[in-house]
């Protein structure tokens, strides 16, 4: 499949701009999210204008979106953030995560391969078969159905459509089929570039079972994407020490992890 993402074009695009002072709109604050003024700091919240020239500070649990209409930047961790380096540091971010989705894509769309790649144990043609196993009557059949038809819209690079599908179905499954269906939320959402919304599911999602690999992997990229450097870290070093990642799964792993240390 040739998937095709928003935020890479978005993310892309800032370089060139990135020379100038951008005006930015904020289009997503949660918690306390201030900019420099001077010696002082100042609050600033939803459709307040900040620029690139503009130092962001998030205290903990904090998240920020900035765009101008076609871009955006994100924040989602505690810190001081210079937004001229970080939109600087953005096109090999949506490089880097634009090739982790595509990875991953093998366990959202079985018809995105051959099927015999596997992460962290759960293997593209066998996705829904090695979880909840048992067939169960009325909301279990309607979650598995709506699964499906996410599946279906990822294959067509439908990812905001296949979002709310695989919502739909979280709303109403249970156990590892809600944690898989979840997980299909999260991915379609960064591959339609809602990468805050994405982190939100992924950091609420189980740290356990089988999905937890291919959370930590996609969490962890989303993360260094977004300035949240030791979440990557600590993700990356429990999945590698779990011993269940292997090939080229481990390879993009120790990437990411060298690059988390790397960046701090």
């Amino acid at each position: 499949m040739n998937v095709k993402r928003t935020f890479v074009a978005m993310v892309g695009l800032f370089l060139a701009a990135a020379v100038w002072a951008t005006p930015l709109k904020v289009t997503w604050v949660e918690g306390k999210v201030e900019k420099q003024k001077g010696t002082t700091w100042v609050a600033i919240n939803i459709g307040d204008t900040v620029d690139t020239a503009d130092v962001i500070r998030l205290a903990k649990a904090a998240m920020a979106e900035f765009s101008d209409g076609h871009r955006k930047i994100v924040l989602s961790a505690a810190g001081t953030f210079s937004l001229d380096a970080v939109a600087k540091a953005g096109a090999a971010q949506a490089g880097k995560s634009s090739g982790t989705l595509d990875r991953l894509a093998k366990i959202v769309d079985p018809k995105a391969g051959t099927g015999q790649t596997a992460v962290g144990g759960v293997r593209g043609d066998l996705i829904g078969s090695g979880v909840d196993q048992m067939s169960w009557e009325g909301e279990e059949d309607d979650s598995s159905a709506l699964i499906t038809q996410a599946q279906d819209l990822v294959h067509e690079a439908k990812y905001t459509e296949a979002a709310g599908v695989f919502g739909q179905a979280a709303g109403i499954a249970e156990g590892d089929k809600k944690t898989q269906a979840l997980y299909g939320q999260a991915w379609s959402l960064a591959s339609a570039g809602s990468v805050l919304q994405a982190i939100k599911i992924l950091r609420a999602m189980p740290s356990t079972g089988i999905w937890a690999a291919p959370r930590a992997l996609l969490l962890a990229r989303l993360d260094l994407q977004t300035g949240a450097l030791d979440e990557a870290k600590a993700l990356l070093d429990e999945v590698i020490a779990s011993g269940v990642l292997a090939g080229e799964d481990l390879d993009m792993a120790k990437a990411m992890q060298q690059e988390a240390g790397a960046t701090k």
